[in-house]
């Protein structure tokens, strides 16, 4: 029975080869294998290869553009930062300049201030020395007057011939003495 069967194996191999070699002629499959070969080297030779590196230089090239777009990028987030580090300074000194600008103001107008005070007690002081200079001399004057009408009630009422130098005198001294002016 083994013997039967591979007999039958044998005999249906051989009809399979049969019928496969009907579609199939040998020398024109290893032609055709032998044309695919050969054209598969040509083919990598010359389409392949170039093709390899074409794709592999289209890589890099994208590599470094996203490369260079992300030191773009990182440049600009940079400046960005130096830009808004900048107007912060800017900032910062502009609020600087405007307090000392309110500080010096505030100073010049305490002095104007000051300037004025110092002018109107100034001014008081000359008034107070001037309505003094003039009481003096308005009593002075005062003085010489009660004098001349105290000699002449006194010439006329003593009706003596008297130096009338020493009689000022006189009288002066009396005034002196009761503190009238």
């Amino acid at each position: 029975m083994l013997q039967e069967n591979f007999v039958s194996c044998s005999k249906e191999r051989e009809v399979q080869l049969a019928v496969l070699s009907e579609f199939i002629h040998i020398p024109t499959f290893i032609y055709t294998a032998l044309n695919l070969v050969i054209l598969y080297f040509i083919l990598k030779r010359l389409l392949f290869k170039p093709v390899w590196e074409f794709m592999e230089n289209r890589k890099n090239s994208i590599a470094e553009s996203m490369e260079k777009a992300e030191k773009g990028k990182a440049e600009a987030l940079e400046l960005k930062n130096k830009y808004e580090s900048e107007l912060n300074e800017a900032y910062a000194k502009a609020q600087k300049i405007l307090k000392e600008a309110e500080e010096k103001a505030k100073q010049e107008y305490e002095r104007i201030i000051r300037d004025a005070k110092n002018e109107a007690e100034a001014l008081k002081l000359k008034a107070k020395e001037e309505i003094e200079r003039e009481k003096n001399e308005a009593l002075k004057e005062i003085r010489n007057e009660v004098v001349s009408l105290a000699l002449e009630a006194a010439s006329k009422v003593l009706e003596a011939n008297m130096d009338t130098e020493e009689n000022r005198k006189l009288v002066n001294r009396f005034i002196d003495e009761q503190g009238v002016a």
